[in-house]
């Protein structure tokens, strides 16, 4: 596809420098690990704008089973409104869409909103993000309904996290779960109950539909981010027990964005979301 004389492209190797590049300038955060992890992932699909040479834009999708994430849409900011946002946009849709995803979701800031509300995304509820001071890591003592993955933990994980997502992000859980990055929540039985998964690029997936599993995890968040770092969570609006309790907890809520939805909606359970991997896998 080619847009204002930009092609649209799958993402290669050669283009990981230079798109992480074009997301720096843009204030967009370090997306270097993750460019270089999603080009080997059969679910993911990074697509890239180039011009003359040169990257100018980005976008990825993530295909969870028949529900796709929309995420990484970031266009040069010289050649916004000339239609190469949507295009890429439309692009990712396109690829999505060709592995059977008939529900798509994604996370939009306020400048990316009118772009996907004029490819018929609705809102579906607002994004909310906290943060708090991270802790040191012998913070209190250990916590016996918390202990770290196991790979015979990967085929609860996975019901655990479809149940509150409604997606099958097995794939991705396959990728980025592992003992030193990933903590487990169990019941008094042993049986799973919620997890957190810390992603190569600081990005970290929490599902616990009993918030208090989900509070004991985001200790684990604190420690393991260390006094020197702000330790993040991200909730959906509709939690309000969970808003109310990280509160009262000390975490700042912090406005970012809203998550909107195109097509088929979604069977989940949102009260158990409670951190994302990033914008593009939810």
């Amino acid at each position: 596809m080619t847009v204002s004389g930009a092609v649209i492209r799958p993402m290669k190797a050669a283009d990981m420098e230079p798109a992480a590049e074009l997301l720096r300038r843009g204030d967009w955060g370090e997306r270097l690990v993750f460019f270089d992890w999603a080009i080997g992932q059969p679910t993911v699909v990074p697509l890239v704008a180039e011009r003359d040479g040169e990257v100018v834009g980005t976008g990825v999708g993530s295909a969870h089973g028949s529900v796709g994430w929309v995420g990484t849409i970031f266009v040069e900011p010289a050649r916004r409104g000339s239609g190469l946002g949507r295009a890429v946009t439309r692009a990712v849709i396109d690829e999505l869409e060709a592995r059977g995803c008939w529900t798509l979701v994604l996370i939009a800031t306020s400048m990316g909103r009118p772009v996907y509300e004029r490819e018929g995304f609705e809102i579906l509820d607002d994004q909310v993000r906290f943060s708090i001071d991270g802790l040191p890591a012998d913070a209190g003592p250990p916590d016996p309904l918390i202990r770290p993955y196991a790979s015979r933990d990967l085929d609860a994980i996975a019901a655990l996290d479809r149940f509150a997502t409604g997606e099958d992000r097995r794939a991705v859980l396959a990728s980025l779960l592992a003992p030193a990055s990933t903590w487990v929540a169990v019941g008094a039985d042993g049986a799973v109950s919620g997890y957190l998964a810390r992603a190569p690029w600081r990005g970290g997936a929490l599902i616990a539909p009993d918030p208090e599993d989900a509070l004991r995890l985001l200790e684990m968040r604190r420690r393991s981010t260390g006094v020197s770092g702000k330790a993040g969570a991200g909730l959906l609006g509709c939690n309000q027990v969970g808003r109310e309790r990280l509160r009262a907890g000390g975490w700042h809520e912090e406005g970012s964005g809203v998550r909107m939805i195109r097509g088929e909606p979604l069977d989940w359970h949102p009260e158990g979301i409670w951190g994302q991997f990033n914008g593009a896998l939810g």
